[in-house]
């Protein structure tokens, strides 16, 4: 093996290496081991490798859980985008996750690492035009890499905790239980972060060193605040894509201007018990410490679409302000989490130094949407990000000098309709149709500058596996 490969494996290597002294054997672990051996079969079993001869619940027992899951999908877009073309990716996640309480005494610590092995073509950015809302939540680079690494300290009954280290935001702060049955990425990490925060923020699959406190005031009301490093992959490379620039997720960087976020969380009828139908109300927003591009003028007060441009004023911190609301508008009798969910996200940033400064998101989802079927889940949604005015004129600007012919930027969507399959308890099929309108928010042909990239059709088919 050569050394590039190996250093590829690095970060799956380094998690596990983390986890050895903690599932070190001790003596008893053979008996407690063969005692606990007894296993549901192949289509009953939570994991497709099932409960490792007793080893897996009896780790569990000590504090300690071993997660994995794989995702692979074919997709193609059936019409519009750059060209018609048909990709296959797959993503295997390993996560490794002690309760230091029990492992090793450490009363509240608890400890997490997350690996990615990501493979496969991605559709996004090679033939949709690279448009902003990725038609795939699990949409990267090729690359093994870390992920998460981080410490928990919790105290007063777990009411506060402090997580330190290598914290994904898109973890922390901006979740939507409903949400998260959709695969396009807008539905995940937002589309008004990732699109202009510097590096696209923290969210899949690179994240950034930092801390967040979480207080849960009162069972209904919690506040979380985080501080991260601003920009986990600083520089350009080709095409600007700073997975690349950072391949591994090992670049921990402490050099970077910081972003600060804030989040109150409001949660009513959160009981699996309660009477009420659950609402979870969620108001936040983050500012960054360092410099922003603008989206009109150069230094000098010249419009970037002049052939006189210079480079680009930069203006000095960025911000933004979001809202979240989960609400259940249905609940199936003798379930928990059974029936009709609605979600709505919305996020505004500045209009000078932001592409997109207004974006939202809202759908619907179903759980168990047919007699026997309590663990499908049916889901639609829709994104919509508005490009900025600012780079709507510079767009303007430019076709009055006689600099470009392309149309202004306007807004990019995506509509999807999708639907959960769960074949067992370990094995889940994900038919799924999208359609994105505007890519790149009116982005242009690369060889006809004057006209618009087609909309574009997207179907696939994923199946995920817990191992």
């Amino acid at each position: 093996m050569t050394y590039r490969r190996y250093r590829a494996y690095a970060p799956l290597f380094l998690a596990g290496l983390l986890a050895l002294p903690l599932t070190a054997p001790r003596p008893a672990l053979a008996e407690e081991a063969e005692a606990a051996s007894e296993e549901k079969g192949l289509w009953e079993r939570e994991t497709l490798s099932g409960e490792w001869g007793g080893l897996r619940p009896t780790l569990a027992d000590r504090g300690i859980k071993i997660n994995g899951t794989y995702t692979a999908e074919t997709l193609g877009n059936v019409s519009g985008g750059l060209r018609r073309r048909a990709v296959a990716e797959s993503l295997l996640q390993i996560d490794v996750e002690a309760d230091l309480e029990k492992a090793v005494g450490w009363k509240g610590g608890l400890f997490h690492v997350t690996g990615y092995h990501i493979e496969g073509r991605q559709l996004s950015a090679n033939f949709l035009g690279g448009n902003l809302m990725t038609v795939r939540d699990i949409e990267a680079a090729p690359s093994t890499r870390l992920y998460s690494l981080w410490l928990q300290q919790s105290i007063l009954d777990d009411m506060v905790s402090l997580r330190v280290g290598q914290v994904p935001m898109q973890e922390e702060f901006f979740t939507s239980t409903y949400a998260a049955y959709l695969i396009n990425g807008a539905f995940g990490w937002p589309v008004g972060f990732s699109a202009n925060m510097p590096s696209g923020g923290s969210g899949y699959p690179i994240a950034n060193l930092g801390s967040r406190l979480k207080v849960q005031a009162t069972d209904q009301l919690a506040f979380l605040a985080g501080v991260f490093t601003g920009n986990i992959a600083p520089g350009t490379n080709v095409g600007n894509d700073a997975q690349k620039r950072n391949r591994s997720g090992t670049d921990m960087r402490l050099d970077q201007p910081p972003v600060w976020f804030g989040e109150a969380n409001y949660g009513i009828n959160q009981e699996k018990d309660a009477g009420g139908l659950p609402t979870m109300l969620k108001l936040g927003g983050w500012y960054y410490n360092g410099r922003a591009t603008d989206q009109r003028y150069d230094v000098a007060g010249v419009s970037l679409g002049s052939a006189a441009a210079g480079t680009a004023k930069t203006d000095r911190g960025n911000w933004a302000v979001y809202g979240i609301i989960d609400q259940m508008l249905w609940k199936k009798a003798g379930t928990v989490d059974g029936g009709l969910g609605a979600f709505l996200r919305a996020t505004i940033l500045p209009e000078d130094r932001n592409q997109m400064p207004y974006a939202f998101d809202t759908g619907l989802t179903y759980k168990g949407p047919f007699e026997g079927r309590d663990d499908d889940v049916a889901a639609i949604g829709f994104a919509f990000g508005s490009m900025s005015p600012a780079l709507a004129a510079r767009d303007a600007d430019a076709r009055r000098f006689g600099t470009a012919t392309a149309p202004d930027h306007d807004f990019e969507a995506a509509l999807e309709v999708t639907y959960r399959f769960q074949v067992t308890p370990w094995w889940t099929i994900v038919p799924d149709a999208q359609y994105i309108f505007h890519p790149g928010g009116n982005a242009t042909l690369p060889d006809r500058p004057e006209t618009s990239i087609p909309d574009a059709a997207v179907l696939g088919l994923r199946t995920v596996f817990k191992l």
